[in-house]
């Protein structure tokens, strides 16, 4: 059974909305050389995917969502998140209904040097059929312009370059 949303990223977003945005936005300014605007909208963006795992998790899909370089400033923004501890945790309990934990990636899931070239190739198809279903997951939950904004906006925006540029 689908459980797509029957809302739009508009209202998802509003019910997502909490007191301790000023917060949170100030602590991420603190850190990164980015507007407010921008600011507001990567908290947005992080909230939503919040969102998407904490259903990932209520719907018990056979797979776990994953930050890959595309998510890169969801993540750093997730990270400023989480160091105000209270939010973060009023947030999840309120919002989300249960705590999102954040775990890294585990090495065996990360690229790395191989032993051979079929070693490789067998790596590369796992993690592009993990990001096709993450994609799907996506667009089934959020649709398509969360997926070209996360995927196609974000990552030419805030690659990993620019975002270490932006530390302040």
């Amino acid at each position: 059974m689908n459980h797509t949303i029957s809302t739009t990223n508009d209202e998802l977003l509003s019910a997502l909305d909490s007191y301790d945005d000023f917060t949170i936005i100030e602590g991420f300014m603190e850190r990164y050389s980015v507007s407010r605007e921008e600011a507001e909208e990567i908290l947005q963006e992080t909230k939503k995917w919040l969102w998407l795992a904490s259903e990932n998790i209520k719907e018990k899909k056979g797979f776990r969502l994953f930050i890959d370089n595309s998510l890169i400033i969801i993540d750093e923004m997730w990270h400023n998140f989480i160091l105000h501890t209270r939010s973060y945790q009023k947030f999840c309990n309120e919002k989300l209904n249960l705590f999102v934990h954040h775990e890294p990636t585990p090495a065996s899931e990360k690229i790395r040097g191989f032993d051979s070239e079929e070693e490789k190739n067998k790596f590369q198809k796992v993690q592009q059929e993990k990001l096709s279903e993450q994609l799907s997951y996506i667009y089934d939950k959020l649709g398509a312009e969360t997926v070209s904004k996360w995927y196609e906006e974000f990552p030419e925006k805030f690659s990993e370059e620019k975002i270490q540029a932006l530390k302040r």
